[in-house]
């Protein structure tokens, strides 16, 4: 059986100048790196190249410096900071934060303390 790399290439037929018909290899490009709530595309991450492009990139090119920019987009990251700091001050309890941000509520919640 072929291994996986074979089996998910996708293939092209091309034909030559001279008349026969060639198959090749497409090579593959990066996604758009999606918000983990809100699945909108994530700004400042690179996509549209192939792998080795990106890998080629330093490290601040390939994904911003804020905390939870490469996975939540700015306006689901501001809300988590925003209930991370009111969580602190005791506005509100750990009750009435929105489920799906809990686990990044507390990754923040940590780094203020």
């Amino acid at each position: 059986m072929p291994s996986a790399s074979i089996r998910n290439r996708k293939l092209k037929t091309v034909r030559t100048p001279s008349g026969k018909s060639k198959i090749i290899i497409k090579k593959k490009k990066t996604n758009k790196h999606i918000c983990a709530i809100s699945k909108k595309p994530l700004s400042g991450m690179p996509h549209g190249k192939r792998v080795f492009e990106v890998l080629r990139m330093s490290k601040t090119q390939r994904r911003p410096e804020n905390p939870l920019s490469s996975m939540l987009s700015s306006k689901v990251r501001d809300d988590v900071y925003l209930q991370a700091v009111m969580l602190k001050y005791n506005l509100i309890t750990k009750d009435d934060v929105d489920y799906r941000y809990k686990k990044y509520i507390d990754m923040i919640y940590n780094k203020i303390e």
